[in-house]
């Protein structure tokens, strides 16, 4: 029988491309008929604005470094890049002609919803701090008082800059603001932060053309249906991954068990894969030859999970013989045996190899955390847990519960953060390696995608069959792309992470797949494992 329930019982602004440069005939500059022609003005370039197309361009031949060329096509075009005025504002800025810059700020056509009275507190925020950095207190308390306060704005930076009044020197200052001062790069920041609120239009946004081809390539990965590759993208031809990148090939089967196998991972250097089965053993293979190099007998019931080291020398194990054990790899030793009173289904390691955490069914001690002596550091209580996972940052503990809930602790102060009533049994939880997403099998026939930093289901993935047995799913490929999930009809179920479409259904096995697991060092590997008592090694190569 497969392990049943009841056994663990662009940034982008939307600018318009016919809006004016600025807000009056003054500003809007007067050099270039090329503005101030609506037929150019309002020209197309391939569905997009010709005078936009051509600003971007100027733009981009300037930060590549071509500024002849920049400047043949300013005059061919009678397109500027900026108007006088913008040029007057930048040189005011970065000048600290602050007076100048309130003046010439006032003028400009600003984003929808701004206040101009934020740019002004920015301006004289930053003449306030380099007078202090000059220490010329008088004249940085009479900014204070007299053109920050009556701005009245923001009061907890205004108390903030205050309390800057009692450094000791401008080094302190500078260390107490965070800020790097007027030899530093402080007035190209403000200009910046200046110009986040600024119609693009006036104010082309820096590195806009790169970006806009940012925003291309990565737009065709996240089209790229079977995307696994780690290159370069050019951008002379449109990015598609053959499906040969993703591993669909059954490569090896892997038969030493005599029972269902149960849990497979990879080891963190990806060179060993272990096994855990209901034959009571688990298997440890080298990933090279896939041939045994270790199998572990000491639980007297159905080994139900496991997890590597840090460093790969030490294994868990848990059992539904109610027991956890850590084992020496290389010599095949157990080094610890941790009884419980109810089946112990999940574990993991912290970060600095030195503890661990299990989950268990039994509602006295559904998590733990551990020492690796033994040592009991800090428990919960109240709940019985199916499955846990740390996040690969070290900060989070994932746990699904037997009441339906997903359960979220900070590992710094134990604390619970979140709580997410489901209503429909889960049976396992997996984290992306970038910490921000879990993956929740659920007895419904689904795999739910969860922003953890959000609490917010993102994806549902549908198609696989799962009701009455313990399914389990993980991330993998490049940078995530994909879910790969286990299924009761004994197929392997892959959507894309990005919209959860279902792009592969993987034959091989013959009776349900329980547990898969990606090679964490090749993109191109992963393993399932199943009630028929094999584990698959899938690739792209035969």
């Amino acid at each position: 029988m497969p392990m049943r329930l009841e056994h663990v019982v662009h940034e982008s602004e939307n600018s318009n491309g016919h809006a004016s440069i600025m807000k009056n005939s003054k500003a809007n500059g007067a050099t270039s008929g090329f503005l101030n022609d609506p037929a150019i003005h309002d020209a197309d370039y391939f569905g997009s604005s010709k005078l936009e197309a051509t600003r971007l361009i100027i733009q981009a031949l300037h930060e590549l470094g071509y500024a002849t060329a920049a400047a043949a096509l300013e005059q061919e075009s009678m397109c500027s890049i900026e108007s006088a005025d913008v040029a007057a504002f930048r040189a005011s800025v970065l000048n600290g002609r602050w007076a100048e810059s309130e003046r010439l700020l006032t003028e400009f056509e600003l984003k929808a919803g701004t206040d101009v009275v934020t740019l002004k507190f920015l301006i004289r925020q930053q003449k306030f701090l380099e007078l202090l950095e000059q220490r010329d207190l008088v004249s940085a308390l009479s900014v204070l008082r007299e053109q920050l306060s009556v701005l009245d704005y923001d009061t907890r930076q205004l108390h903030r800059l205050s309390s800057l009044m009692m450094c000791a020197s401008a080094d302190d200052l500078r260390e107490q603001a965070e800020w790097t001062g007027v030899e530093g790069d402080s007035r190209i920041e403000l200009l910046r932060e200046l110009q986040k609120y600024i119609s693009p239009a006036v104010m082309i946004p820096e590195h806009r053309l790169a970006t806009l081809l940012d925003q291309a390539r990565q737009y065709q990965v996240l089209k790229c249906t079977y995307h696994n590759f780690d290159g370069p993208i050019s951008l002379y031809t449109d990015h598609v991954c053959d499906r040969d990148q993703f591993p669909s090939i059954s490569s090896h089967v892997l038969t030493d068990h005599t029972g269902e196998v149960w849990f497979v991972a990879f080891s963190n250097d990806g060179t060993k894969l272990a096994s855990a089965s209901k034959d009571l053993s688990v298997i440890i293979w080298d990933v090279a030859t896939f041939k045994s190099i270790r199998v572990f007998h000491g639980h007297t019931d159905a080994v139900t999970s496991l997890a590597w080291s840090p460093d790969d020398t030490t294994l868990i194990t848990c059992g539904l013989d109610h027991t956890v054990k850590l084992w020496d790899v290389q010599e095949c030793v157990c080094l610890l045996t941790v009884p419980f009173g109810q089946p112990v289904t999940s574990c993991a390691w912290m970060q600095s190899g030195d503890e661990f955490l299990t989950g268990c069914l039994d509602i006295e001690k559904p998590i733990t955390l551990w020492s690796i002596h033994g040592t009991t550091i800090h428990q919960w209580t109240d709940f019985r847990v199916f499955d846990l996972a740390l996040t690969p940052d070290g900060k989070k503990i994932v746990a699904v519960c037997q009441d339906d809930k997903i359960r979220i602790y900070n590992r710094s102060d134990y604390k619970l953060t979140a709580e997410i009533q489901l209503q429909a049994r889960m049976t396992s939880v997996s984290i992306s390696k970038d910490s921000k997403y879990a993956l929740v099998n659920i007895s419904a026939k689904e795999v739910h995608l969860w922003d953890i930093d959000k609490i917010q289901l993102v994806r549902k993935c549908v198609g696989q069959q799962q009701s009455e047995f313990i399914i389990r799913s993980c991330f993998g490929g490049m940078a995530d792309n994909f879910i790969v999930s286990g299924s009761e009809d004994a197929s392997i179920y892959v959507w894309k992470k990005e919209d959860a479409s279902l792009i592969e259904v993987l034959s091989g096995h013959t009776k349900g797949v329980n547990s898969v697991a990606w090679n964490p060092t090749n993109k191109y590997m992963f393993a399932s494992a199943s009630d028929d008592n094999t584990i698959r090694i899938w690739t792209n190569n035969a």
